[in-house]
């Protein structure tokens, strides 16, 4: 599988990633370019696309996609969507790397540590 960041632009495209949340973790990240901490979490998106290739990231400029922004209920950035069979499973916002690293191994059925209730 590959292992880059694809960008959502509009519904169509976030229909087209949903879809493929039938056979894999979908990871959305909805940010903005001049946020500081947009910026930073966005560096380890990348790493991620690569560890994880069984994961499927995108990214939504909320300047550029402000449906997609408006459809999700977005109104704090960063935040993460996740989602399985077509539907959002979690979402958290800040640019938690701990945080985002967790989920996604939580949510593609890996093994992590212990996750508080």
């Amino acid at each position: 599988m590959d292992s880059e960041v694809r960008t959502v632009r509009g519904p169509l495209d976030l229909a087209s990633a949903l879809r493929v949340s039938h056979q894999q973790l979908v990871v959305v990240l909805f940010s903005t370019r001049w946020c500081e901490f947009c910026r930073m979490i966005r560096l380890y998106l990348g790493e991620f696309a690569e560890r994880y290739r069984d994961v499927h990231f995108c990214e939504v400029d909320i300047n550029a996609a402000g449906e997609v922004v408006q459809r999700c209920g977005i109104e704090w950035f960063p935040t993460f969507q996740f989602y399985r069979n077509g539907a959002k499973v979690f979402q958290f916002k800040g640019p938690n790397r701990c945080l985002l690293e967790g989920m996604i191994q939580k949510l593609r059925g890996g093994k992590c540590g212990p996750w508080p209730d």
